[in-house]
């Protein structure tokens, strides 16, 4: 029973990791295809995501600001102007003084006793106001005000006749002087909305008036204008020094006689956005926004924002199904390639997916299998001829140890018949061949070197009459390794295509110990070289017009290059006519640090 039940959890414990393995390889990240396909979706849903964060915040930002600076300067257009209309109002309450133009003769006027001079009066001091007030197309109604009396003392237009000047909406006040926030105009024939200002004088005969001044604003049809043009409800609110509202252009949202009490210039209250200035005279005017208006154009942003938002991660979906389309396809190409390719099948075939890198693989691949076809007809074709060539080899290799062993004979010979010059012609040779071939058991130095060239030379003397001029500088540098057989070729080119007749050949070894360096400098005084073959000389790579000087010198080069790397230097100097110099820079290695050639 035990084994049963065990049997049977092992069973459900096997098909559940089966289960999850199935899983994972469905909805894994296992393939290629699955992994561009997820860092795809991903990327475009974080670009969009990002995109529409980041424009939000700078839509917001900008269009807070914008409402905000908006405000500020609205509010700072309409302070401005109520500050220069309270300033001409001032202006000509002064003028209505005692000391001013229009007070001196209502000086006169509340003294003289007579009617008929009252009435001349009564005519110039209206002249002398119409000539003030001239200059003010918006100034209306200016009167004196007898408050003992409750009427007017003289007045340029007839007065309603309801007024009180008591009852007007006092927003500032200082001294003698008390101003008015906008209010209907006391003229009887006038329905304009005005502010004003009143001040108490008084005359020399005790008499007490008031002076008002009153002048034509457009608060109202700008606010209106301004809740057009934007589509905001603005208010616009005038307070006094405790915070009370005297004038509103929204009884509905602050009613005059509310308290309205603020701090800063800016800021929210209630259900409001509001942007505060005051006044030159005493008084506040604020202007303010629902906080609903002042949002509305943030949500109707935001409801955009997931529209754009929705579109974009439609887009996005449909470009990544294009994509998963353009990309699986050809890497199912890939896969059955390979898989047909493993199989053996060496066929080439033309695909073509629209998308060219793959079209260049799917080429370069079927360019790698007639390469391999070729490898393999060539690998069968070199099989069959390796026999023959080992045949070729045992008849047709050169012993170097028969050669030597037959020019020994022949120095032997002349020795035997006391044939001098010959012995030491063949003795030469023989050590020539013996360097050159390796067979020598001693490493390559600065004196096995000049001593082949010496060996070379007194071979060719014996055959060419040049002169040859030696100047070895003795040290311990001519024991230090160097490449084989590098001065030979310079010398023989310079004996064979350089010299003349008669010619001479200087040759100059010298060590500098200081920089561990030996310059070696070989000059003839033959033909030279032209301009055009010394740039020939000159090229690393094999050339068909390279022969003669060209082979040696570059076999040269090569061995400096293999044997000290960048650390050899090699120079050709020749003219036509003045002879070749080749200067060797080479630097002398201590013992056991030569390069293997």
């Amino acid at each position: 029973m035990h084994r049963n039940q065990w049997l049977a959890s092992t069973r459900t414990v096997q098909g559940k990791i089966g289960l999850l393995a199935g899983l994972r390889n469905r909805f894994g990240f296992s393939s290629l295809r699955k992994r561009i396909m997820a860092f795809l979706t991903v990327g475009f849903a974080g670009c969009a995501i990002l995109m529409a964060t980041v424009s939000y915040n700078a839509i917001y930002a900008m269009q807070r600001d914008k409402i905000q600076t908006s405000m500020a300067f609205d509010l700072y257009q309409q302070t401005t102007k109520l500050n220069q209309m309270y300033n001409n109002l001032l202006l000509v309450t002064q003028q209505m003084t005692p000391e001013g133009t229009v007070g001196n003769l209502m000086e006169t006027y509340v003294s003289a006793k007579e009617s008929y001079s009252q009435r001349v009066l009564s005519r110039d001091i209206s002249y002398n106001i119409g000539l003030i007030t001239f200059s003010n197309p918006a100034m209306e109604l200016v009167m004196y005000y007898n408050p003992k009396v409750g009427q007017a003392a003289l007045s340029n237009l007839p007065l309603r006749g309801d007024f009180n000047l008591q009852a007007l909406p006092n927003v500032a006040a200082k001294g003698v002087l008390s101003y008015q926030s906008p209010h209907k105009s006391l003229c009887r024939f006038s329905d304009d909305q005005v502010i004003s200002v009143t001040r108490d004088v008084t005359f020399s005969d005790g008499t007490q008036l008031v002076v008002y001044v009153e002048a034509k604003t457009d608060i109202a049809t700008d606010m209106n204008s301004l809740t057009a043009n934007l589509n905001m409800p603005y208010t616009l609110a005038f307070t006094d020094a405790d915070g009370d509202v005297t004038y509103s252009s929204n009884p509905a949202a602050h009613a005059a006689g509310e308290r309205l009490r603020l701090s800063g210039e800016s800021g929210t209250t209630g259900d409001y956005v509001w942007s505060r200035m005051k006044g030159d005279y005493g008084y506040d005017i604020t202007l303010l926004l629902p906080v609903a208006s002042y949002n509305h154009e943030l949500y109707t942003w935001k409801n955009r924002m997931y529209w754009i938002l929705a579109v974009g991660l439609l887009m996005m979906v449909l470009l990544t199904l294009l994509l998963r389309r353009l990309i699986n396809r050809p890497f199912r190409l890939i896969e059955k390639e390979m898989i047909t390719f493993g199989k053996g099948y060496m066929g080439t075939r033309q695909y073509h997916t629209g998308i060219d890198e793959f079209d260049r693989i799917f080429e370069q691949f079927n360019i790698m299998k007639r390469q391999i076809q070729q490898l393999i007809v060539e690998s069968e074709q070199k099989e069959k001829r390796r026999h023959q060539l080992e045949l070729e080899k045992l008849a047709y290799q050169i012993n170097p140890h028969f050669l030597m062993n037959t020019l020994n004979s022949v120095r032997w010979l002349a020795v035997l018949h006391k044939q001098e010059d010959i012995e030491k012609f063949v003795a030469s040779l023989i050590f020539l061949l013996s360097y050159n071939l390796g067979k020598s058991e001693e490493a390559a130095t600065f004196r096995s070197e000049i001593q082949v060239m010496r060996t070379y030379l007194e071979l060719q003397q014996m055959r060419h009459d040049f002169e040859v001029e030696l100047d070895i500088e003795e040290g311990a540098y001519l024991d230090s390794p160097v490449a084989r057989f590098i001065l030979q070729p310079i010398v023989e080119n310079a004996v064979c295509h350089g010299l003349d007749d008669h010619g001479r050949l200087d040759i100059r070894v010298t060590s500098d110990d200081a920089a561990q360096l030996v310059r070696i400098t070989i000059r003839d005084d033959g033909k030279g070289l032209s301009q055009e073959t010394l740039a020939l000389l000159q090229r690393d790579t094999p050339d068909q017009q390279q022969t003669g000087w060209g082979i040696g010198l570059r076999y040269v080069r090569s061995m400096l290059e293999s044997f000290y790397g960048r650390n050899a230097r090699m120079e050709i100097d020749s003219t036509p006519n003045h002879g070749t110099t080749v200067t060797l820079t080479l630097p002398f290695l201590q013992t056991g640090k030569e390069q293997a050639i």
